[in-house]
């Protein structure tokens, strides 16, 4: 084989053509395993193509699944060949790169639970019961802590499978809903398969959805992401944060006030939007401001200033760079703290045909809350169980008992729960304050649930493909 080079003529042989040829192959195969590599990383989806909320990957990258890659969530642990079919799908995300995607950004490309959370969290194996303890101080000048001690009903597990209870029930059943908001605040459809294969649909009786919104809409089957949507990067209560900053020591709350003064810098801190340069310098004002204001003595100044280096790195983490943007615009369904969560469902006005709600039960997820605060005052430490040899009576299984279990207040009561004081300072069964001293986004138990609404469509249903 010849090649001429100028007024110079080579001759090549075979094998050295081969090898040539053998090591062109070589490197363009390395540098496209390396770009179809780099084309899964975090930083590719994140900066080259979803730099969205800048947020987002800043909660990714202190979460719980930091080590999760986007792809593994938003395409699934999946065959390499399966992979490469599938990006070609997201060719539509493009269009958003051009002319700007929606804000809150919401995901509707998440592949099915079996193929993303299913690769870590096996649904099907034997979940326990768990104990969580939560730390909470109040806003009072000593910042007086309380914990609040709850039985978590995890699994659904072969003692209870007569009784349903257990969170993972929804994904060990078939359950399909309709949501017709996009970040699926409002569930107005429901419908569980039952074990002899009948369907049961329940509909909010308050919901303004139309027969023919209803009927056109995507009937979803409930997965692990419909109630776990913020594991991938999520937005917690800034107000919690602070909780646990003072439960670490990262905070003192020898300083007057201390929890006060929190809330009210978050509060301050809302408007606070820019680059992340622009908000600190926006924060360091904020908490010169605050600390005037407290007046702290010298002798308190290192607690005050270990506030203001905690308090400054958690606003400047949790405030937005766009203007409009809190942690509020990202709903986390899981509970029912600051968003409906459970009861967007378990409201107690979601009706079937016989006019049977879906069930409205505390203890169906959990165990009554037990609160314990430091200077022992209205504390709840000890719940008392079933006795043995007393049935509980036939009230306690109604779908709707927490609308209508003040009503059914008889002598036969105390046996069990003790003197009936009603109350929300603490002290008593019946004056729990973790139940009766707030409110629950999505639910109203002070006044009397709507009645069913009549059937507003028959809705075939269809597992979506």
């Amino acid at each position: 084989m010849k090649f001429t080079l100028g007024k110079r003529t080579f001759m090549v042989g075979g094998i050295t053509a081969l090898a040539a040829a053998l090591v062109g192959v070589a490197v363009a195969t390395v540098a496209g395993i390396a770009g179809w590599e780099y084309s899964n990383s975090n930083h590719f989806c994140a900066t080259m193509c979803h730099d969205v909320h800048p947020e987002e990957i800043r909660a990714h990258a202190t979460g719980s699944h930091a080590r999760v890659n986007c792809v593994e969530c938003h395409m699934g642990r999946v065959s390499t060949l399966k992979l490469m079919a599938l990006k070609p799908t997201h060719m539509k995300e493009l269009w958003g790169m051009i002319v700007g995607y929606e804000r809150p950004l919401h995901s509707s490309t998440l592949r099915p639970s079996r193929e993303a959370c299913e690769g870590c969290h096996w649904p099907s194996a034997e979940h326990h019961d768990s104990i969580a303890t939560k730390v909470r101080y109040g806003t009072d000048p000593e910042s007086s802590e309380a914990k609040t001690t709850l039985v978590l009903h995890t699994g659904v597990g072969a003692v209870r499978e007569s009784s349903a209870k257990g969170v993972h029930w929804h994904v060990m059943n078939e359950v399909e809903f309709v949501s017709l908001d996009p970040q699926r605040r409002e569930i107005p459809w429901v419908q569980v398969k039952r074990p002899d294969g009948t369907k049961v649909t329940y509909i909010d009786a308050e919901s303004k959805a139309t027969a023919a919104q209803m009927s056109g809409a995507e009937k979803r089957t409930m997965a692990c992401y419909d109630c776990h949507n913020s594991a991938g990067h999520s937005f917690e209560n800034p107000e919690f944060l602070v909780d646990e900053l003072i439960r670490t020591g990262k905070i003192d709350r020898g300083l007057t006030a201390t929890k006060s003064r929190a809330i009210a810098l978050i509060t301050a801190s809302e408007k606070v939007n820019g680059k992340p340069e622009e908000r600190a310098a926006a924060i360091d004002k904020l908490l010169a401001e605050s600390a005037a204001k407290a007046a702290t003595p010298p002798e308190m100044k290192p607690k005050e200033d270990l506030f203001n280096k905690a308090m400054k790195e958690l606003l400047v983490g949790v405030s937005f760079q766009e203007k409009g943007f809190s942690w509020k615009s990202f709903p986390d369904h899981l509970g029912h703290t600051d968003t409906p969560g459970c009861f967007r469902c378990h409201d107690g006005k979601h009706y079937n045909e016989k006019g049977e709600s879906i069930r409205l039960q505390c203890t169906l997820c959990h165990n009554l809350p037990q609160v314990v605060r430091e200077n022992g005052d209205g504390s709840v430490a000890s719940l008392i169980p079933e006795k043995a040899g007393i049935e509980p009576p036939s009230s306690h299984s109604r779908p709707n008992f927490m609308h209508t279990h003040s009503d059914d207040i008889g002598p036969n009561c105390e046996k069990c729960h003790g003197n009936v004081k009603f109350g929300r300072k603490g002290g008593g069964f019946c004056s729990n304050p973790a139940c009766h001293g707030r409110s629950y986004p999505g639910l109203n138990l002070t006044v009397e649930p709507p009645k069913p609404a009549e059937k507003k469509a028959g809705i075939e249903t269809r597992r979506p493909g």
